[in-house]
């Protein structure tokens, strides 16, 4: 299906020391990326640029200035593909002063594959990708997570975590008295034997997506709300794995608002994803033990449909001001 709108992030920022001036060059032209304390941050709302058009000195800079790492296997790829790195003769006028270069047989992902591989301190590279169609038909949502070491790129889509899910549900023999009333097995151990919905699956990626985006506004220093200020503290003082399995307590709180505000959210034209989720993610108050409503579930939803309105109207603004 043509016109999906694809969101890609990734964690946790790359060290800038660790990039050579080439691949700064390629992955800031094919994603948007911002620059933080901890590093390069990779992410983009519109999907990857393929083929990207980049002004023909700043790529012959940045081959010469990468030239020294031998191991970059982007600088064999420019070399051996784009004959504008060849000099001009002398004297004549460059007619052509930006090139176009086609990843097509080097997608991103190999290049930041190389960065991590260079690396004495960034191990891995998570990235979390998010596509839709803008009727927000069910079957056309799908999301993929990939895993880049310095060994190999894993990759996986959402149809093959759901299909991997099914295989599992069928070996499973089933339960002669721990069904609970919503389908699922209840738990004999922690969560050890729960079984998660499509919908709590689907609910945890976006949810894990908007937590992600907030936090690399608030590294850039972009204006976020206090909650969010607030929620960076615990991720700092908690770490990455602890605030991932905080998204498993919101998961419940995200659905259970979603229900009050579906008629709402239909009425409006407000979508679960892309507006929803990150206002229900920017109201969560945070502390020490994690994210809470902050209050009674009525002034929780309202404090939600508040900030999708605030949101989309800070959407049309911006789009006002463009030329």
């Amino acid at each position: 299906m043509t016109n999906l709108e694809t969101r890609i992030i990734t964690h946790p920022p790359i060290p800038l020391a660790d990039i050579t001036p080439l691949e700064m060059l390629i992955l800031t032209n094919v994603l948007e990326c911002s620059e933080a304390e901890a590093g390069l941050v990779l992410f983009t709302d519109f999907g990857p640029t393929n083929p990207i058009n980049v002004k023909r000195h700043e790529l012959i800079e940045a081959f010469r200035a990468s030239a020294p790492h031998v191991d970059s296997a982007i600088n064999t790829f420019i070399a051996s593909r784009i004959i504008a790195l060849l000099p001009a003769p002398s004297g004549e006028v460059d007619a052509e002063p930006t090139v176009d270069i086609d990843l097509s047989e080097f997608p991103w992902q190999f290049v930041v594959q190389r960065i991590v591989a260079r690396s004495r301190s960034l191990h891995e590279v998570v990235v979390i990708q998010w596509m839709n169609h803008p009727s927000q038909r069910p079957e056309t949502f799908g999301a993929s997570v990939s895993l880049i070491t310095a060994k190999a790129i894993h990759h996986a889509t959402s149809e093959d975590l759901l299909a991997r899910f099914r295989r599992q549900d069928q070996a499973i023999e089933p339960p002669t008295s721990s069904l609970v009333l919503d389908g699922s097995i209840a738990p004999t151990g922690g969560d050890a034997g729960r079984l998660f919905k499509v919908t709590e699956v689907e609910a945890t990626l976006c949810i894990w997506e908007a937590m992600l985006y907030f936090r690399g506004l608030h590294e850039d220093r972009r204006p976020v709300s206090d909650n969010i200020v607030e929620m960076s503290k615990v991720w700092d003082a908690a770490g990455w794995q602890s605030m991932r399995s905080r998204v498993a307590e919101i998961v419940p709180i995200a659905l259970d608002v979603y229900v009050v505000l579906s008629d709402v959210l239909e009425r409006d034209g407000f979508t679960f994803d892309f507006d929803f989720v990150p206002a229900m993610v920017e109201t969560l108050v945070w502390s020490a033990t994690g994210p809470s409503r902050g209050g009674e579930p009525a002034a929780f939803a309202d404090q939600v449909i508040a900030a999708m309105k605030r949101r989309r109207q800070d959407v049309i603004a911006r789009t006002r001001r463009r030329p």
